[in-house]
């Protein structure tokens, strides 16, 4: 079908629009734009989409991404012009990225796509920012713009999850029904609707899922090339979330892979080697954290770096410890004995440096548990307890402010799901530990991870999305008559 046909067979709906966005023109420009931008984004999905040779997979995932897509687009818009923000209070990494993104554009405009000069943008951590300044330069210098990417990005994870969910051999209707359930994660549908790097980190770590299975059910050197670019770039926009797939694979890769022992030896040491220069691939600056990132991994692991990420970084102002004496991050000896003054708040905010830094989202949100160095059984139990407040929590009594009420439609549909996604890994681990116990595994360490280093659940529940999604691509075993009921929305609008 060529232009002429398209436009004959459409035009009262294609000069509708035309009509709609000259008005949107008129009465806000960044509006328009961002309807052009949507349509544009999802004229390039729904192009890939129906390059697939099976006709259910087309139509479940043309109506999963539109569903997603749009309804957070509506989302976008609704926050963007009223600046819902109930935990920042408009603050936030958003504004930074902003306004890095503004200046990479500007910069981008007038001939320079240097990066080199990183004096000049000391807030360019990660390349995220630099993503959203050249989306920026195709559309309008518009935080909108950047949110809207956002909310295309969290409709692609809804695909994802889709594929991970046929990938352990379930079913189009399980898979389009986890898809919605991702797409209307609370957290993820409100973190990705904000213009952070949440959503590209959900993606990219789903994606990682995804090929992961695949290689563990069938080896190939080009699935693993793809599966090694899909890391470098999680490995630079969240080194932990790609070491726990690193980890995860590893060990499934030794104990699940399909191929003979001795090949799986083999291509198993050539893999662990090629992961070692991970850190050097995906580091912002080309500096290397080590081979295997062992510098970074070495103070991760320290007690003393812990003992800081839990007491001081994320923490809201007031609740940041003054250092006494006895800390154990040591403060260099004064030179003269006179005798030093008590450290300002500003200062001990510094602190946080080494560790991260300070989140205005996470005001009010920490869980205040206790390190437990002192000995091997206080740090197993703080830690246990720590793992059970980030699976199931924050419980009632850590609802301290009317704010914090909006944590409620994520925890209480999560006890429900979680119920059913353990009956099925219960019920199904013999027979699908294959496909099982990679996600299980992946879980696990992000929580683990999260219960040592972060006491707060503002930083917590945007951690924690990846573990819990894929946990939620395990739910249809928990429900065994999904396959045997027909849904009336299935029967009308999928029939073939």
């Amino acid at each position: 079908m060529n232009l002429t046909e398209i436009f004959s067979k459409y035009n009262k709906f294609i000069i509708l629009n035309g009509v709609c966005l000259a008005l949107l023109s008129f009465i806000d420009k960044a509006l328009a734009v961002g309807a052009l931008f949507v349509v544009f984004l999802s004229s390039i999905t729904l192009f890939f989409i129906n390059k697939s040779k099976e006709k259910d997979t087309i139509k479940f995932l043309s109506t999963l991404f539109l569903i997603v897509f749009l309804i957070h687009a509506v989302a976008v818009a609704l926050i963007f012009y009223t600046n819902f923000q109930p935990f920042s209070e408009g603050r936030g990494d958003f504004n930074e990225y902003h306004s890095v993104a503004r200046q990479i554009s500007e910069r981008v405009a007038v001939g320079n796509f240097s990066l080199k000069e990183f004096s000049e943008f000391p807030n360019l951590v990660n390349y995220y920012p630099v993503i959203v300044g050249y989306v920026y330069i195709m559309t309008i210098p518009s935080m909108l713009m950047g949110q809207l990417l956002n909310a295309w990005i969290v409709a692609l994870v809804a695909i994802f999850a889709y594929l991970i969910v046929k990938e352990i051999g379930r079913s189009e209707k399980e898979g389009f029904i986890v898809g919605l359930i991702v797409g209307f994660y609370p957290s993820l549908f409100f973190y990705g609707s904000l213009l952070l790097k949440d959503a590209l980190v959900i993606l990219l770590s789903t994606i990682g899922l995804l090929i992961m299975l695949k290689i563990l059910k069938k080896f190939s050197w080009l699935t693993f090339l793809i599966f090694y670019i899909t890391l470098i770039g999680l490995t630079h926009f969240r080194f932990y979330i790609s070491y726990a797939i690193i980890l995860s694979f590893i060990i499934c890769w030794f104990i699940l892979s399909d191929l003979k022992i001795k090949k799986r030896v083999v291509y198993g040491i050539i893999m662990i080697i090629l992961f070692g220069f991970l850190p050097r691939f995906a580091a912002l600056d080309g500096k290397t954290q080590g081979y295997m990132g062992i510098l970074a991994l070495r103070n991760f692991l320290s007690p003393q770096t812990i003992t800081g990420y839990r007491d001081l970084a994320y923490n809201p102002k007031d609740k940041i410890k003054q250092p006494a004496p006895e800390d154990k991050i040591k403060q260099p000896a004064p030179k003269d004995k006179v005798k030093q003054p008590a450290p300002t708040e500003d200062e001990v905010l510094q602190k946080v440096q080494p560790f991260g830094y300070y989140s205005p989202i996470a005001q009010d949100s920490s869980i205040s548990i206790d390190t437990g160095f002192d000995s091997p059984v206080s740090f197993f139990k703080n830690s246990s307890l720590s793992f059970i407040y980030i699976l199931l929590g924050p419980f009632p009594w850590q609802l301290t402010k009317s704010k914090h009420l909006f944590v409620l439609p994520e925890i209480i549909p999560w006890y429900f799901l979680l119920f059913f996604i353990v009956k099925g890994i219960v019920k199904h681990i013999k027979k699908d530990y294959k496909v099982i116990l990679p996600l299980i595994i992946f879980c696990l360490v992000i929580l683990g991870l999260l219960s040592l280093y972060i006491n707060n659940f503002g930083i917590i529940t945007r951690i924690r999305i990846p573990a819990f999604l894929a946990l939620l691509c395990l739910l249809p075993f928990g429900f065994e008559r999904f396959k045997n009921v027909k849904m009336l929305f299935f029967e009308r609008h999928f029939k073939t």
